[in-house]
């Protein structure tokens, strides 16, 4: 049975070194499914399907997928046709057909069978014909027709080993009957056993008109009308078993064997490869299969490997780490050298090993050929290779290059610079004095000039006085840099430029210095470039790195000037220290890149592939709780709930190049008008989106094209609270609000209003108040004003008549001295009359009651018991006169006024500790 052969192993054969096409390996934690993959298909949209022993396994160049059977059961068989994918498993078998939720539904065609499947029963292949769809089990065949859904079985009563389609016939092989085929005429045997014998047939195919078979352990065979003959190949590895074959369109047939790995057989020249682990995963190739870009996927009992068989590039992987990293190459003598930090190797580019030269042990940092002689520049100094004989020829530290100069050779040295006229002077190599800079960069100008670059110094302009092993000039030009990205001094149509990762300055000898402006400059500044490297190669291209494709110069066939070409080797696959990029011409117009773990050849002109169709190819939504749910991705502008307002979309180009850099940028329109930069993700999410109308939109971009754009359109709904009824409900609720702070606010205002009037009238009252106050005080003070002149009229008119008394006293008093009395009797008389007590008192009481006219009032209100004379007493009191000055008022001595006082205290019932003045100032 055919799975037994699972267990025969057999030793690897030797690995060689040879170059073989971009291989991508995928183990089974890349893919997280089974490890045997029995069978493999391409859908019309370039997808891969793989029959794996855990489902049905896709692959769309940046998505796996994995769709399980009801019971788990391997897949042992599939193949798509137009949308659906017909797989074949352990006792069912039946179709895939996508959703549009991006996934893949299965259906059985189990009750389509007139009877029973067989216990035990699994489907190992399946083949297309015209309306049926052919599935072939250990025992039977069973036909599907599309149309009218129909099964028919072809039961021949034993083992069908395999199962085989070339052009339109299918075949299958029969044991101990012979080779059957499956024609618009009918089934017929085309072989019969006694040719045939016990060989088992892996695969049929056409080839110069022959129909030829290939047996797992036998070699190839013809037949034709019954007749069975041996095929005679060149080179043919007849010594391993083969499992799988496949017949490719460029006349190769791929061969899978059972431990031995894989074999490319070209048919017409005889030119075999083999693959082997560790570059493909396994040697045990279960099933071949060619896809429409001519590449071969391999179906390993433990994963998948795809070899690029139709690649430009062809690859030397250095797996062991024997070489160690390519720093040069030259192609000598029809002998491949490389140079790397582990020394010297050569091989024949014919076939054979890489051989480590005997002697060069270290790092070498260049290779140069002049005179038909390899110059090489090493960590310990200079060797030279001449008629296949290594000579050390120069000690001296580091040697980076070696060139011509005038009759001999400048050296670049980790300290300086060197000089030798030729082979027969290697004794007198010295170095030239007044240079002593690490020169790694140098170049010749004119045999008159050496130009060194350094990293971190700057451009030196050296003239060499070769006679005396000196430097006679020197001019230093200064970089212009801000990365440490290295720089490269080279000589480009007869021109001085240096290059950095970020410009190209060219030499301007009228002004003796570097300039920007400059056509080089102006070609390849639309191109990114990673390094600061750049090389020109003999053929006169310029060459240039990127992270993602390296450069070189072509010049326009129609027109002056330069064209810019780029080749789709990334810094991935370099992976070189950044500085030391390296490119050589080994043959016309053939390429040699150096990385640090082998290296890549190719030719120009370089053919890009066609740019694949991008497509969104699964959609998924969710809500905060980010529980993703698949949604209909062919629903025209479908509107999600505003909760459901996270987003992830899974897009890919089927593109499935080793070196194809495939880059993705992306936006939501609505959302954001900037795209992202472009990067190799493939899927994009958002999140906590708002509401309202948006369009998905991708584009790709494979080796510098841009593919097309894909869209998805959707809306996200208003939440719940911006709804149309809710909006309504809101303009309600806002009248009614309206109104209710309307009324209330209309009852505020009255109150307000009236509490505002009723403040306003009381702070009026007040303000009068205040004014009414305001003008009383100013009327009392008017009034006191009033009082205190009037109080010193009173007091000026009291003065003086107290004055008037008293010199009318003092006169009465002369005259009565006076012995004649009689004669002055009339004159005393008219004294009298002056100072008569009663006219004063009218005249005081007067003058009394305009400065304090309620006094006397007040006092004889409280003491009603005071006469007359009390009162005035009273009132002389109030203006606080002595008793002296108060006796010429009353006309009596001043022991009367005395005794008048006395008799009013008692009047007034004051106490004895109470004064009486005071007592009376208090009213």
């Amino acid at each position: 049975m055919r799975w037994l052969l699972l267990f025969i192993f057999c030793l690897p054969s030797l690995i060689i070194s040879q170059e073989l096409p971009p291989i991508t390996n995928f183990d089974t934690k890349t893919y997280n499914a089974g490890n045997q993959n029995w069978m493999v298909s391409e859908a019309n949209n370039n997808w891969m399907y793989f029959a794996n022993n855990s489902g049905l396994l896709s692959y769309n160049g940046e998505q796996w997928g994995l769709y399980k059977m009801k019971d788990g059961s391997p897949v042992r068989s599939v193949k798509v046709v137009d949308s659906l994918i017909f797989t074949g498993a352990y006792m069912d078998f039946g179709y895939w057909k996508p959703n549009a939720y991006g996934n893949l539904d299965y259906t059985s065609l189990l009750d389509k069978l007139p009877s029973e499947i067989r216990d035990g029963e699994q489907i190992w292949h399946i083949e297309e014909f015209g309306n049926y769809i052919i599935f072939q089990s250990l025992s039977r065949i069973f036909s599907y027709h599309i149309e009218d859904k129909s099964i028919n079985i072809i039961d021949l009563g034993k083992t069908i080993s395999n199962l085989y389609k070339s052009n339109n016939t299918v075949y299958f092989q029969v044991a101990e009957d012979g080779l059957y085929a499956i024609e618009d005429s009918g089934i017929e045997r085309k072989v019969d056993f006694e040719q045939i014998g016990v060989k088992a047939i892996i695969q049929i195919f056409e080839w110069k008109d022959k129909k030829v078979a290939v047996t797992r352990d036998d070699g190839l065979f013809s037949f034709e009308d019954n007749k069975w003959e041996k095929l005679s190949i060149p080179n043919y590895p007849i010594s391993s078993s083969f499992f799988s074959a496949e017949y490719t369109n460029d006349d190769q047939l791929v061969l899978g064997s059972i431990g031995d790995g894989l074999f490319i057989l070209n048919l017409l020249r005889g030119e075999i490869q083999q693959i082997v682990q560790p570059n493909i995963l396994n040697n045990t190739v279960l099933s071949l299969y060619e896809d429409k870009a001519g590449h071969i996927w391999c179906g390993l009992d433990n994963g998948i490997s795809l070899i690029e068989k139709d690649s430009q590039f062809s690859i030397f992987s250095d797996i062991t780490g024997k070489l160690g990293t390519v720093y040069c190459s030259i192609m000598y003598n029809e002998q491949l050298y490389l140079g790397t930090n582990q020394g010297l190797y050569k091989r024949n580019v014919k076939a054979g090993d890489f051989n480590l030269i005997d002697g060069t042990s270290g790092q070498v940092w260049s290779l140069a050929e002049y005179n038909d002689q390899l110059f090489i520049g090493h960590d310990r100094g200079t060797f030279i290779i001449k008629n296949d004989q290594l000579d050390y020829i120069f000690d001296g530290l580091g040697t980076w290059q070696v060139i011509p100069f005038k009759n001999g050779f400048i050296q670049g040295h980790y300290n300086g610079l060197s000089y030798f006229e030729n082979e027969q002077s290697f004794n007198d190599i010295a170095y030239l004095d007044g240079f002593n800079l690490s020169s790694r960069n140098i170049l010749n100008f004119n045999n008159s000039e050496i130009w060194v670059g350094h990293d971190h110094k700057g451009i030196f302009k050296l003239t060499p006085d070769i006679s005396n092993f000196s430097i006679s000039e020197t001019k230093k030009y200064p970089v212009k840099y801000e990365d440490a990205s290295g720089i490269k001094l080279f000589r480009f149509n007869d021109d001085i430029y240096y290059s950095t990762a970020s410009n190209i300055f060219k030499y301007n000898r009228s002004s003796d210095e570097f300039v920007l402006d400059n056509e080089l400059q102006r070609t390849s500044k639309k191109f990114k470039r990673s390094s600061g490297i750049s090389q020109v190669t003999k053929d006169g291209k310029w060459w240039s790195f990127s992270e993602n494709e390296i450069y070189y110069t072509q010049n326009d066939a129609f027109q002056e000037g330069l064209n810019i070409e780029t080749i789709p080797l990334s810094y991935e696959f370099r992976n070189i220290s950044n500085g030391f990029e390296n490119i050589s011409e080994i043959n016309e117009d053939q390429y040699l890149v150096g990385s640090n773990h082998g290296y890549a050849i190719f030719k120009t002109p370089f053919t890009n592939p066609e740019i694949p169709a991008l497509e969104i190819n699964k959609v998924e939504n969710a809500n905060k709780g980010l529980n993703y749910v698949e949604i209909d991705k062919n629903t025209s502008n479908p509107e999600f709930k505003n909760a459901e307002n996270y987003f992830k979309f899974y897009f890919n180009a089927p593109v499935y190049q080793k070196f194809a850099n495939i880059t993705y940028s992306y936006r939501i329109e609505g959302f954001t008008e900037t795209w992202t930069p472009f990067k190799s993700t493939s899927t994009a999410s958002f999140e906590n989106l708002p509401y309202g109308d948006y369009q998905f939109q991708v584009k790709a971009k494979y080796d510098g094209q841009e593919t097309n754009t894909a869209t998805y359109s959707f809306s996200i709904e208003k939440p719940w609270f911006l709804s149309n009824l809710a909006v309504f409900v809101y303009i309600i609720i806002f009248v009614i609000i309206l109104f209710v702070t309307h009324h209330f606010y209309t009852r505020y205002y009255n109150r307000r209003h009236e509490k505002m009037i009723s403040v306003q009238k009381k702070k009026a009252e007040m303000q009068q108040l205040e004014a009414e106050q305001e003008i009383m005080k100013l009327k009392n003070e008017q009034l006191e004003a009033d009082v205190s002149s009037k109080n010193r009229e009173l007091a000026a008119s009291t003065m003086s008549i107290i004055r008037k008394s008293e010199v009318l006293n003092q006169i009465k008093d002369e005259l009565t001295a006076v012995s004649k009395l009689e004669d002055i009797k009339a004159v005393l008389k008219t004294i009298d009359a002056n100072i008569n007590e009663e006219d004063n008192w009218k005249f005081f009481k007067e003058a009394f009651d305009n400065a304090d006219k309620d006094f006397l009032q007040a006092v004889k209100a409280k003491h009603p018991n005071l006469t007359s004379n009390d009162l005035k007493l009273c009132a002389y009191l109030r203006l606080n006169l002595s008793s002296k000055e108060i006796a010429p008022l009353l006309n009596i001595s001043v022991r009367s006024v005395e005794i008048k006082r006395y008799r009013l205290r008692k009047k007034m019932d004051l106490a004895h500790g109470e004064g009486l003045v005071e007592y009376i100032l208090s009213f």
